[in-house]
């Protein structure tokens, strides 16, 4: 049976919890669902808040972290164990699956709803979703450290939903929406120059997202009244009362027990914190233009260029480890190969030269009882092979896709491979130990992510990076990676690089051979930071170069593993 394990501290009729915990116990009940609830007791983390829930009406059975499963154990909470092969892991993908298994067994509950028009609310992953990072970070982050009672200026979060909700809605053709049966019994749009305002927070239906909020929102309102934030949040909060008329959402209140944090409320003059105006959609268009975008001015690229050919840093290219003869396809079954993957003609020829690429030095490097992840693996196709060409590996597919991960997993039963573990869920919440790490084509940061994933756990390393222009700072991730490149080049000349690098066109292409120059040279400090923590690192090419634009090969291992 599946299973969802959820974060606690302290245990009782009432627990005291994480907020994602309780967020998803609000929505475990708003969904009736039958889930399997397991409360994992852990210690706070320094800072972090605690908040009550009645546990009453649940069925649940407490563990210690180390009683978790091992697939339950590699990646952080809350998350849901399908099986002992099948992991789910993040929030906003918990709380999915949590609908998702209501409605296998119940296909009308009215959670469906949740999960929005062609079930796509929250189903793209927060780094690449603003409205994703929002409802799974940035909300979520405001209750771990609450405000003070005398501060006067609100969250920025708070803000950021106040000046969204102020934005037209954004759906696909809004008045056809709006005048559909489902609107039947509600005032409408009877002029399509008019664009509705928002009900909710994705438009005009109660969604997953408004449930994350609501959680959210509601306790805060128990820290700072609700009568003194009307003038400066009148948006959010309309949107608030709205949703304690709700009947699903009212009979779920008694999960948030919040009388431990009720208090005597001091009169405040509260503000909200100047934020620019804009919506959390992704493809708002103001995000599309961001003062602070790079642009590759050839000026620009020069002088980048000329600073790094100009010091004493060795840019080039390395023959890189011995490796196997050629991959005899013939003796692969076709599910293994990309033709089972449903790939289309134009592309088979050079995945199966990527994949070989790739696939040489990791059957080098690896070892009998490896732990492999194919980080950002998409269909399977690298992992799959690397499955069935090591059987006595362990293969873990990592992909926050679900129809990505469903495809493999179809290919894998075909195949009857047991040495196949599926992890659906970004790549910074994997915390398992594995030996060899790699992936093909991870666009921009997400390569520096699987990098440092592998260098934390002491792994081998072997990928092909891509997306130059999308790298960026993130939580995780800052740029320049090594220090020999910070001292030579600041964060904008470093970017400058990452755009040209990305103008690898074609042969005839005025700025290709610049591009291939300005890949290189962002590799070479993938390389320096992972020699600066104690690897061996050669820097290659796939063979032939021509299977993809972006074909740099990063092959590395701590020095302190033998080959």
């Amino acid at each position: 049976m599946a299973k969802i394990h959820l974060r606690v501290f302290t245990v009782g009729e009432i627990c005291e919890v994480p907020i994602e915990t309780l967020i998803a116990l609000f929505t475990i009940k708003f969904c009736d669902s039958m889930v399997r609830v397991v409360l994992v007791r852990d210690a706070k983390i320094v800072g972090e808040n605690s908040f009550g829930a009645d546990i009453s009406a649940y069925q649940y059975e407490i563990v210690e972290c180390s009683e978790l499963s091992d697939i339950s154990k590699s990646c952080h909470l809350p998350n849901f164990e399908e099986n002992d092969r099948n992991c789910i892991a993040g929030l906003c993908a918990t709380l999915r699956q949590i609908i998702k298994n209501t409605l296998s067994s119940n296909p009308e509950h009215p959670c469906k709803d949740l999960l929005g028009f062609k079930e796509s609310c929250l189903l793209a992953c927060s780094e690449v979703s603003v409205w994703t990072k929002f409802c799974e970070i940035d909300i979520v982050c405001m209750l771990r450290n609450v405000m003070g009672g005398q501060d006067d200026i609100l969250p920025i979060a708070l803000a950021r939903f106040e000046s969204h909700m102020s934005q037209p809605v954004r759906l696909h053709n809004v008045y056809k929406y709006t005048m559909s049966k489902k609107f039947s019994n509600s005032p409408v749009v009877q002029d399509r120059s008019v664009v509705p305002e928002h009900t909710y927070a994705e438009g005009l239906t109660l969604s997953l997202a408004d449930i994350i909020i609501f959680v959210c929102i509601h306790i805060f309102f128990n820290f700072v009244e609700k009568k003194q934030i009307c003038a400066v949040a009148p948006l959010t909060v309309k949107w608030y009362e709205n949703m304690m008329t709700k009947d699903h959402v009212i009979r779920c209140l008694d999960v948030l027990y919040i009388e431990n944090l009720k208090k005597s409320y001091v009169i405040v003059n509260y503000v909200l914190p100047t934020i620019e105006m804009q919506s959390l959609y992704k493809s708002d268009f103001k995000r599309s233009k961001p003062r602070n975008r790079i642009f590759t001015k050839q000026d620009d690229v020069d002088n980048s260029l000329e600073k790094i050919r100009s010091s004493k840093l060795n840019i080039h290219l390395d023959k890189s480890v011995s490796l196997e003869d050629n991959l005899d396809w013939s003796n692969i079954p076709r599910d293994a190969t990309p033709e089972g993957g449903d790939l289309p003609n134009t592309r088979l020829q050079r995945k199966f030269q990527q994949l070989e690429s790739l696939c040489k030095p990791i059957l080098k490097l690896a070892k009998d009882g490896d732990v492999i992840v194919d980080f950002c693996s998409g269909g399977g196709h690298l992992g799959i092979l690397l499955a069935y060409l090591l059987p006595k590996c362990n293969i873990v597919l990592l992909e926050n896709k679900a129809k990505s991960i469903e495809k493999a997993r179809v290919r894998v039963e075909r195949l009857s491979l047991k040495n196949v573990i599926f992890y659906q869920s970004n790549l910074d919440y994997f915390k398992g130990r594995f030996d060899i790490g790699t992936s093909l084509h991870a666009c921009g940061v997400a390569t520096d992510l699987v990098l440092q994933q592998c260098i934390k756990n002491n792994a081998a390393f072997v990928c092909c990076p891509c997306c130059y222009g999308s790298i960026q700072d993130c939580d995780l991730i800052t740029y320049p990676r090594s220090q020999a490149f910070r001292d030579i080049l600041d964060k904008k000349s470093y970017f400058v690089l990452g755009h040209a690098a990305d103008q690898t066109h074609d042969a005839e292409n005025i700025k290709t051979k610049q591009g291939y120059e300005c890949m290189s040279m962002i590799d070479s400090d993938r390389r320096l930071q992972a020699e600066e923590c104690g690897y061996q690192v050669y820097l290659d090419k796939l063979k032939p170069e021509s299977c993809s634009p972006k074909n740099d090969l990063l092959v590395g291992w701590p020095k302190t593993r033998t080959l």
